[in-house]
């Protein structure tokens, strides 16, 4: 009886040494896992603060491109305002030839005291238009605005 409880005791004896073992083991694979996650964790954090970067960068892109659309948007109703003075400007100089051409006729017939026989010219066809070539850039000028603008329409 004897023999065996100390065979018992040596037995409880490894087997408490061997869970010892095992304690240490755990708690040095617990230990090394909280490093691990300590780690993830500060990643995790400097990804977020990346992220947080971009998305300030793309606010700010996107508000330069608003104000670059802006931008083009006035261009776009200068360049309409323009060409639709230009097309009055011609209507109204199409209006004085034709009304330059009627005045003309109507001063040749007038007649003067002791003046010669009303000498009339004759009409030449229809004289050449004179279109004027486009400046180039360097040469424009910014539009001035009018004072009330009322009247323009956009095509």
């Amino acid at each position: 009886l004897a023999q065996r409880s100390s065979e018992a005791a040596k037995e409880i004896k490894t087997l408490i040494s061997s869970s010892s073992d095992q304690v240490e083991s755990g708690v040095a694979l617990v230990n090394r896992t909280g490093e691990a996650l300590t780690d993830i964790v500060e990643r995790v954090s400097n990804i977020a603060v990346l992220i947080g970067e971009i998305a300030t960068g793309a606010q700010e892109q996107s508000v330069g491109l608003g104000e670059i659309n802006v931008g083009i948007n006035e261009l776009d109703k200068v360049t309409q305002q323009n060409a639709a003075m230009v097309e009055e400007a011609n209507a109204a100089a199409v209006t004085m030839k034709q009304e330059a051409g009627n005045l003309q006729s109507l001063v040749a017939r007038f007649r003067l005291k002791g003046s010669g026989p009303v000498l009339t010219s004759p009409r030449s066809p229809s004289a050449p238009t004179y279109t004027p070539d486009r400046p180039s850039s360097a040469t424009m000028v910014a539009p001035k605005r009018a004072v009330n603008d009322s009247g323009w329409q956009d095509f």
